[in-house]
């Protein structure tokens, strides 16, 4: 008859729980490593930002960035995914200049995208721009949605 010691037994049932609790902690969201300073350029500096978010859920899916760089006088806008990171998926961002009145320019890049969409530019000097993002987790019916709206005017 084979027995063990006390210690032995005591450390596979330490390894069996800790391996236990291992198992039972949720998995950690990957981190996006993009910032929309890198995905835009140098000069480009971030005047606003909006929360993707979701119509039900409580998480966000990322962000929807615009950036202005001073110097030239454009615009840039980027949406970094939140959710889904390094996954590819559809991921928008949208920006708006209004030109005259009621009218405006779109800039828009859209597609399936591991990490963010964009960057889009577009020079804004002393004209105001709006600024739509989007992305999906990884089943299309998540969809998670932000909007900077009409401002930035100067």
């Amino acid at each position: 008859m084979r027995t063990r010691s006390v210690a032995a037994r005591a450390a596979v049932v330490v390894s069996a729980a800790s391996a236990l609790l291992t198992l039972a902690q949720p998995a950690q969201a990957a981190t996006n490593p993009y910032t929309p300073e890198g995905v835009c350029g140098s000069g480009y500096r971030v005047v606003d930002s909006r929360p993707l978010e979701h119509r039900t859920l409580s998480n966000t899916g990322g962000r929807v960035y615009l950036l202005y760089n001073s110097s030239n006088g454009y615009n840039c806008a980027v949406t970094i995914k939140g959710v889904a990171v390094g996954k590819q998926t559809g991921t928008e961002v949208t920006l708006l200049v209004r030109t005259s009145g009621d009218n405006s320019t779109r800039y828009s890049n859209g597609g399936d995208f591991k990490y963010y969409a964009g960057p889009v530019r577009a020079r804004a000097a002393g004209k105001c721009v709006e600024v739509f993002g989007h992305t999906f987790s990884t089943t299309s019916s998540n969809s998670y949605y932000a909007i900077i709206p009409w401002g930035h005017c100067g």
